[in-house]
């Protein structure tokens, strides 16, 4: 019989993964989510808990997204995953020397 080390998600004790490094991203994900909600919270009035928090996931759940559309790509936003990926495929690398 094997012996598999699982490891237990800080945040969310139901969730356990057999990578540390998967579990640590999993927390700091759910952080994010967490403090993300707070803030809107405070920012917007009249949204209902469910609201707050889904909201709040959406964010940390696409974090690098939202990251390349405040970068000045807002378009990525509207793209669906398949045309990001495209898109990104299609970009080329301009030199820095260039």
């Amino acid at each position: 019989m094997a012996v598999v080390t699982l490891f237990m998600s800080d945040r969310d004790q139901s969730k356990t993964f057999t990578d540390k490094k998967e579990a640590d991203q999993y927390d700091k994900m759910l952080e994010l989510a967490e403090n993300v909600s707070a803030w809107i919270e405070t920012k917007i009035e009249g949204l209902n808990e469910q609201q707050v928090e889904a909201i709040g996931m959406l964010f940390a759940e696409n974090k690098d997204l939202l990251s390349k559309a405040l970068k000045g790509k807002p378009e990525a936003l509207l793209m669906d995953e398949d045309d990001a990926a495209e898109h990104n495929d299609k970009v080329t690398p301009i030199a820095a020397n260039e």
